[in-house]
């Protein structure tokens, strides 16, 4: 026995069909066209972002100083500039490689582009956290939502970290105790480091702008001096920073809640007769007493760096 199957069409519910799928589409348009800023939003949020820290997690070389300049801030938004300026600082010291935060305000996002554009701001907040926080680039995505996300690639690695702290951990043991006080703590470091480094004049190009390389090759510029005796002054917990002028670097240290320039670099002088010169003028000394011996190399930013006024 053959059966035969027929089948039937049904036309017009075909044509109900399609209408249904034009209009379903024509919805959707109009949903995404109404809502695309919210969807933007989430896609960035849960899918572009997701890994992006929305609280600021905080390192062991976090420090909750505060300065004139900047100032710690525990929030995901920003309201006026100085919060923007407090928010990549807090990022910067919280030791955190990524953090995305929100815009709040009208001029937000140009004054960012303007941050990356002149590069000197967040540069010089970079010298108020503990040098293991400071990066060596930073970068800065902006959304059209206001939403920011910076990310950061520090300048020293765990192992260089580990190392530095060794050699300082090894010093304090042998040549720190109780009953020194925080002068005499300074200057034997200070004595130390330039009884055991050389100015490198070849190394403006190479990594001698770091402690890693001060303590490894015996050779650093300023950048290493700076960073080597801010990490030591860390360590015996006494406020510090560094300060940059147009072509270097140094430290200003608080002392007995009063502040005070030190330069290690300058105090190791190059000397035209091959010897090695141990000197203390720019040790401890007051933004007067820096002046009247240099105006131009430390000729920093007064606006920023406040404290030392």
């Amino acid at each position: 026995m053959r059966i035969n199957y027929s089948v039937c069409y049904n036309e017009s519910g075909d044509n109900l069909k399609d209408l249904f799928k034009i209009i379903f589409m024509v919805v959707l348009v109009i949903v995404v066209y109404l809502f695309k800023d919210n969807i933007s939003n989430y896609i960035y949020d849960e899918i572009i972002y997701r890994g992006s820290n929305k609280v600021l997690t905080y390192n062991e070389y976090y420090t909750e100083n505060n300065y004139l300049f900047v100032q710690n801030i525990d929030t995901s938004s920003v309201n006026n500039y100085q919060e923007l300026l407090n928010m990549f600082y807090s990022i910067i010291n919280s030791g955190d490689d990524s953090f995305s935060f929100d815009c709040n305000y009208d001029d937000c996002i140009s004054q960012v582009n303007n941050l990356i554009k002149d590069e000197k701001i967040i540069a010089n907040i970079n010298n108020f956290v503990h040098p293991y926080n400071s990066f060596s680039s930073i970068n800065i995505d902006i959304m059209n939502t206001g939403k920011i996300t910076v990310t950061i690639k520090k300048v020293y690695s765990d192992e260089q970290i580990d190392f530095i702290n060794a050699y300082i951990d090894k010093f304090i043991s042998e040549n720190i105790n109780s009953s020194m006080s925080n002068l005499d703590k300074i200057k034997v470091f200070h004595d130390y480091i330039i009884n055991n480094t050389v100015y490198d004049e070849n190394g403006q190009n190479s990594h001698s702008y770091t402690a890693y390389n001060l303590i490894t090759t015996g050779k650093s510029i300023c950048g290493g001096y700076s960073d080597i005796m801010a990490i030591y002054l860390n360590k015996l917990g006494i406020k510090n920073y560094k300060i940059t002028s147009e072509n270097h670097i140094w430290n200003l240290v608080n002392l007995d809640d009063k502040w005070f320039h030190l330069d290690v670099t300058w105090d190791d002088p190059i000397a035209s007769d091959g010897n090695q010169y141990l000197i203390h003028n720019f040790f401890m000394i007051t933004s007067e007493e820096l002046f009247n011996l240099d105006k131009v190399e430390h000729n920093y930013d007064k606006k920023i760096y406040i404290e030392a006024n």
